[in-house]
């Protein structure tokens, strides 16, 4: 039988469930509640005490939100590493693209602490990936969890 593609992902790898889709959708989880608590714990604190955080406040949601929606993605496609790079990149551009259309929006407002943020977040989520691929591949527990 011919393995069917897409740009994002394989076929056989939406039927598969195994240990690297557990870890992503553990990894979006722990990356929203951590964001979650930085726009309702640590942004009010700085932004009370008129600290300088150099814009981490005002950008904590598209740095953290992008690496939810990356291991979400990564999560619901389980894409084989090489695809994983395209999916971060596609993530990171569209988020880009809708900070440079919100001017154009209802209520939308351009900041360019949007975009750094998604450019640090992305690189984030890329080592994290990197890290997370390295450990379970190179841990034969988990591994052999992949098929």
């Amino acid at each position: 039988m011919k393995k069917r593609t897409n740009f994002f992902t394989d076929e056989n790898a939406l039927r598969t469930i195994d240990t690297f889709r557990i870890v992503y959708l553990v990894t979006a989880v722990f990356w929203f509640l951590l964001t979650e608590a930085g726009r309702n714990i640590y942004r009010p604190f700085i932004y009370a005490n008129k600290i300088d955080d150099y814009g981490i406040a005002d950008s904590i949601g598209n740095s953290g939100g992008i690496i939810v929606q990356i291991f979400f993605m990564l999560a619901i496609l389980n894409s084989p590493r090489k695809k994983v790079f395209r999916i971060i990149g596609f993530v990171v551009v569209g988020y880009i693209l809708y900070e440079i259309v919100q001017p154009y929006l209802p209520r939308g407002v351009f900041d360019w602490k949007d975009i750094y943020g998604t450019l640090v977040g992305g690189v984030i989520a890329l080592l994290y990936f990197l890290f997370i691929n390295n450990i379970i591949k190179n841990n034969k527990v988990l591994y052999r969890f992949k098929k």
